[in-house]
């Protein structure tokens, strides 16, 4: 008799219908006197006994078929939809004229006053518009010593760049070149530049040329580490206005600061002024422009070095002692960096010299270029450079120089120093495609290129409002440098693998800005759900 065909078992009296498997007792078997039910009993079991074994080895024979034949690569497509957004206009801001603390009498010595009006040069493929910020902690807003900015209409192949320059007397104590490139806002700076020593004045500039108000975060390192105080953090940019914030606000008396803006909504221009008083005379007022972020390659060209004779010759004045050039490295990481600085002249057949440094994790370190020369050597020659660093860590870098004439001796017999300029050159950001460069109204500009690539090329430049190319030849490796006309623009086709800067230089003038290559927010976008 089958299984499933068996009677079912009798009920044991007294015990309820349902019990589960484990709360029943076993149930004892009747075995017939004639012994035929232990001859069934042991027969079921056999068979499932084959039965098992049987299963068992057809799952081996289908294990043994799978891991055999090859399976088909099944993938699924990920879903998605490209999309080619609109062009966006480009925008552009100028960082406004340069500023004092305190009015013509001396009073209000923490209010920012705006004194005289920069130049702007700007250069573009379509009719640029300029127009000032609204806003700002220097009362002025909405005016041509406000902050500018230039826009252009989108298109396929638009290019924008503008620079300024302003040149100052000595009036509000400031005397020398400030010069600079307009930037495109951003959501992170980092500059290098200035100090809070006294006589030393430093202004963190914050322009937000976008609709939305901005959040801004300042981080600050020093020659002593990381600073840390109140007011460093929820800074408000309103939309289309600018903040004023002097750093000695964060860290009064620091010789060598770093400075990382970080900004949150919108999005914004980031500068420093930086303006010296040698006793009791203007000595000097520049824009530091924001440079490349920590890399453990950086390159800074357009290093001028202007009457240097003058320079060694009024080291030993009162107040004068850091007119000399110097290389200031922030190691932001929480590791030693090993840092090698190159210095490299532009002309052809000039030597480069290097030196080694340590800088220690959270430190700045401020070293003069001289420490690449042997001793007795003579000092820097007139002329551009490009000083280049390679680390082990990512670092930051600026390269601080000064002009200043002999100095001449007064009716009286006493020494008067001449009229006294720095600049900083920041670092520069490595180039892509076609870049506009606009070369602001100052003296005797020059431009710098780098093959930051190591390959060499053939750059020509073109003249924005018509004129002669200009074809410059890069070596593979150090810079060449090449005079343009001032308050022009040109059009650098094939730009990449390029590092790129302006200089000025001129009697008691001096200014540096890098070139920075256009946002890239017009790439094909992928959606996916």
């Amino acid at each position: 008799m089958a299984d499933d065909e068996r009677p079912e078992p009798t009920p044991v009296p007294d015990e309820p219908e349902e019990r589960t498997e484990a709360d029943q007792e076993p149930t004892p078997v009747r075995q017939p006197r004639d012994g035929r039910g232990i001859g069934r009993t042991v027969t079921v079991v056999s068979l499932r006994v084959v039965r098992g074994l049987v299963g068992t080895a057809a799952a081996v024979v289908v294990v043994l078929a799978v891991g055999l034949v090859p399976l088909p690569s099944i993938g699924v497509e990920p879903l998605g939809t490209t999309v080619d957004p609109e062009p966006a206009d480009l925008l552009s801001v100028c960082a406004g004229a340069a500023l004092r603390l305190g009015d013509d009498t001396g009073a209000n010595a923490s209010q920012p006053y705006a004194i005289g009006v920069p130049t702007i040069t700007d250069t573009a493929s379509g009719t640029v518009e300029q127009t000032p910020l609204s806003l700002s902690d220097a009362g002025s807003g909405g005016t041509d010593q406000a902050p500018t900015a230039l826009r252009v209409a989108a298109a396929a192949d638009a290019v924008l760049a503008g620079a300024q320059a302003e040149s100052l007397d000595g009036k509000g104590d400031l005397r020398g070149l400030a010069a600079s490139g307009c930037a495109e806002a951003t959501s992170s700076a980092w500059l290098v530049g200035g100090s809070t020593t006294v006589g030393r004045t430093t202004l963190l500039l914050l322009a937000n040329p976008t609709e939305v108000a901005a959040e801004v975060s300042v981080e600050m390192w020093g020659e002593s580490g990381r600073v840390t105080a109140p007011g460093m953090s929820g800074i408000t940019v309103p939309a289309g206005g600018q903040r004023v914030l002097p750093l000695s606000g964060f860290a009064p008396d620091l010789t060598s600061p770093v400075v990382h803006v970080e900004a949150r909504g919108g999005q914004v221009v980031a500068a420093l002024q930086t303006s010296v008083i040698r006793v009791l005379d203007p000595g000097g007022i520049d824009l530091v422009s924001a440079g490349a972020a920590p890399a453990r390659d950086v390159v800074i060209p357009a290093v001028r070095i202007f009457d240097e004779h003058g320079v060694a010759s009024s080291l030993g004045l009162e107040d004068h002692e850091d007119l000399q050039a110097v290389v200031r490295v922030g190691n932001p990481g929480e590791t030693t960096a090993s840092v090698e600085v190159s210095v490299t002249p532009t002309v052809e057949g000039g030597s480069a010299t290097s030196f080694q440094l340590e800088v220690g994790a959270g430190q700045v370190l401020e070293t003069p270029l001289a420490a690449a020369l042997e001793l007795g050597a003579d000092p820097f020659q007139d002329g551009s450079y490009t000083v280049a660093l390679s680390s082990d860590e990512p670092v930051v870098a600026g390269v601080r120089t000064s002009t200043i004439p002999d100095p001449t001796t007064d009716a009286d017999g006493a020494v008067q120093p001449g009229p006294a300029d720095l600049a900083w050159a920041a670092s520069a950001t490595t180039l892509r495609g076609s870049v506009a460069v606009a070369i602001a109204d100052g003296p005797d500009p020059v431009l710098v290129v780098a093959a930051v690539d190591g390959v060499a090329r053939t750059l020509t430049l073109t003249p924005m409002d018509g004129g002669a190319d200009v074809v410059v030849e890069v070596p593979a490796v150090g810079s060449t440098a090449v005079a343009v006309d001032a308050g022009t623009g040109y059009l650098m086709a094939d730009a990449d693998g390029l590092a790129v800067a302006v200089g000025f230089a001129g009697r008691g003038e001096l200014a540096s800005y890098p070139v920075t290559a256009p946002r890239q927010a017009d790439s094909p976008i992928v959606i996916r759900p």
